[in-house]
């Protein structure tokens, strides 16, 4: 079998234990045997919960790197130990983290694949059977995207440089090529469907459900440019009950994952199975950039955001604490939050041509919130820029968004990314490159990114 990326997600994982401490009595396996030995819905079920783990740090792909990559382009955060290539937007075919990202996310799509294609088949009409199957394609739609924000020319639909498309298991070692982004959107999308009809309603921030698919696929659509969807898609998470704003900027990064009302779909962690060293990354290996905390200054979410002591300057969204008493650096990844959605329906609404005053309204949600005056923009442009800083002020620092934004905004001609990045080379780094690794072991079948 050849050694490319995608062999190396082959049938065979181990997973770190995705179990929940305080939060719920199930306890999922701590290790995942062979993929091929989901033989009944109990064995379909520990498997998801396992696959769930790949997002948690077993391949640091979701929670570490891939929000720290992002970030790092964007200019929110600036390296220390480690990120320096991301920071300038140039980064080598050899360097690590890729392989981290694009083995990562290709580990979670074949794990997705497994549990799809063999718990369908399982004899019996047990009702948990199209729950997991939901639950797996929302996985798989997430890290299609992901990568493809990553790794594929994601601004434009009618590029060819998409991503190599899998919807079964891999089993043998034979290169495919890429599909184009158009192609992967609309598996992205199928899969959001499907999974909408088949999750369950909202009962844990850490599984899928309806309004996680929902939530995403809104994101998905504004991406896409079908502005209209999007609005109509954001405004069912927002008007529904089941999520809620935080009362308080500060109080969603001190809860983390406890007692939550605003987060959507995210990480748990405990003391002892799902600990991590979040924490300690995001203040040892980068740090708030000078670029951020100037762009911060005069917002009410700066002191929490942007933690200073000396001339120390740390990340506030995440900072070691307690778990269950006992010190911890320990965090979570917020993949979806409702204020993102409401800015999410804000940016939809203006481009779809709909009404500005609706537009300032899911905008003004999260000013109000931040104890921030209202946006009072009466025109589009002035309108998008606000809520594209907005963003900035709300989730910068943390998953890496205002770095996407910025080359949606840019490939429309609407911002300069030199304005906040001096040197950046250009379209040419809007994305990363394929890993060299992964191409060369392909027979170069899979195609590497312009200007890498």
């Amino acid at each position: 079998m050849k050694q490319y990326i995608l062999a190396t997600i082959a049938a065979t994982f181990l997973f770190a234990s995705c179990k929940l401490v305080n939060v719920t009595d199930v306890a999922p396996v701590n290790q995942l045997e062979d993929a091929n030995a989901i033989t009944t819905v109990e064995k379909a079920q520990s498997t998801l919960y396992g696959t769930y783990g790949i997002l948690n740090g077993n391949t640091l792909a979701f929670n570490y790197y891939m929000p720290a990559a992002a970030a790092l382009m964007g200019g929110t955060m600036e390296p220390l130990q480690m990120g320096a290539d991301y920071s300038i937007n140039n980064v080598r075919t050899s360097d690590y983290w890729l392989e981290y990202m694009y083995a990562g996310g290709y580990k979670l799509i074949n794990m997705s694949n497994h549990i799809i294609t063999k718990t369908a088949v399982l004899p019996g009409n047990d009702p948990r059977k199209t729950r997991i199957i939901g639950e797996a394609k929302f996985l798989r739609a997430m890290s299609y995207f992901y990568l493809l924000r990553l790794f594929g020319e994601f601004y434009d639909t009618t590029s060819t440089y998409g991503l190599v498309i899998h919807t079964t298991p891999i089993k043998d070692g034979d290169a495919i090529p890429r599909s184009g982004v158009r192609a992967v959107y609309d598996q992205i999308n199928k899969d959001l469907d499907e999974a909408i009809l088949e999750t369950n309603e909202f009962s844990s921030t850490f599984y899928a459900s309806k309004i996680a698919a929902r939530a995403l696929k809104a994101k998905v659509l504004l991406y896409q440019q079908r502005y209209a969807e999007a609005a109509a898609m954001a405004q069912q998470v927002t008007t529904s009950t089941q999520r809620n704003l935080e009362d308080t900027f500060k109080i969603i990064f001190s809860k983390k994952i406890y007692n939550t009302k605003e987060a959507i779909f995210q990480t748990p962690y405990d003391a002892s199975t799902n600990i991590n060293n979040k924490c300690y990354a995001f203040s040892n290996w980068f740090k708030p950039s000078a670029l951020y905390r100037a762009i911060m200054l005069g917002d009410k979410r700066d002191t929490m955001a942007i933690k200073v002591s000396g001339t120390r300057v740390r990340n506030g969204k995440f900072m070691a604490g307690t778990i269950d008493g006992a010190p911890s650096n320990a965090d979570t990844e917020y993949f979806l939050r409702l204020a993102e959605i409401y800015l999410i329906q804000a940016e939809a609404i203006v481009r779809s041509g709909g009404s500005l005053e609706d537009a300032r309204t899911a905008l003004n949600k999260i000013r109000k919130r931040a104890q921030m005056p209202d946006i009072t923009d009466d025109d589009a442009a002035g309108l998008l820029k606000a809520i594209r800083l907005e963003k900035l002020h709300e989730l910068g620092g943390e998953s890496g968004e205002e770095w996407f934004d910025m080359v949606r905004y840019a490939s429309k001609g609407e911002f300069d990314i030199k304005t906040m990045k001096p040197q950046f080379m250009g379209k040419q780094r809007y994305i990363l490159p394929i890993p060299l690794k992964s191409i060369q072991a392909a027979g170069k079948v899979v195609a590497q990114n312009q200007g890498y």
